[in-house]
């Protein structure tokens, strides 16, 4: 069986993005625990690295990943800056990886949620994508700083979207 390591950004003492009094890390976890409810339904092994408000290290994430020998590892995530017309969704991967997952994940995030397509972007510098062994994705699924975007993303509707587009990549690039 096929193993997904969902990893909602921050957490407990590390809100992430904060803007009209919302923290990133609570749309991360309502993400992240969809994402793992679909995951599971269509047939994956699936282990979070929080399920719950909570501080977990950068190496603590990457550490439960490579401890569960997990085929993928997803990091959600929210985007923000300093222009706030910036919207859309982005997906990071590690420069040197030759997996489809990212493409994959792009695509099917970008066409189940409607958001400007930022593309797929390749970094050497994330350390979940650097120290984990799975696949590795950083998903910027929209923007905090983006009023209306912001409003979206907290929105229960959209985050199944959401979960529902990064689970078809997840399915077309590591199939069960």
């Amino acid at each position: 069986m096929k193993k997904i390591c969902i990893d909602p950004g921050h957490g407990g003492a590390q809100p992430g993005a904060v803007y009209g009094g919302q923290q990133e890390k609570d749309a991360t976890l309502q993400i992240g625990r969809k994402l793992a409810r679909n995951l599971r339904e269509i047939g994956y092994e699936v282990v979070m690295t929080r399920d719950n408000d909570a501080t977990v290290s950068l190496r603590k994430r990457c550490d439960i990943s490579n401890a569960a020998n997990a085929d993928a590892f997803i990091s959600i995530h929210l985007n923000a800056a300093v222009n706030r017309t910036a919207h859309g969704a982005e997906t990071w991967k590690w420069t040197k990886s030759k997996s489809p997952l990212a493409q994959n994940v792009q695509t099917e995030l970008v066409a189940a949620i409607g958001a400007k397509d930022r593309g797929v972007k390749s970094t050497t510098t994330f350390y979940v994508l650097k120290h984990t062994r799975a696949a590795a994705l950083v998903i910027e699924c929209g923007f905090m700083s983006h009023n209306k975007e912001r409003a979206k993303l907290f929105d229960d509707d959209y985050q199944e979207k959401i979960a529902a587009g990064i689970a078809k990549g997840i399915l077309k690039a590591i199939p069960v």
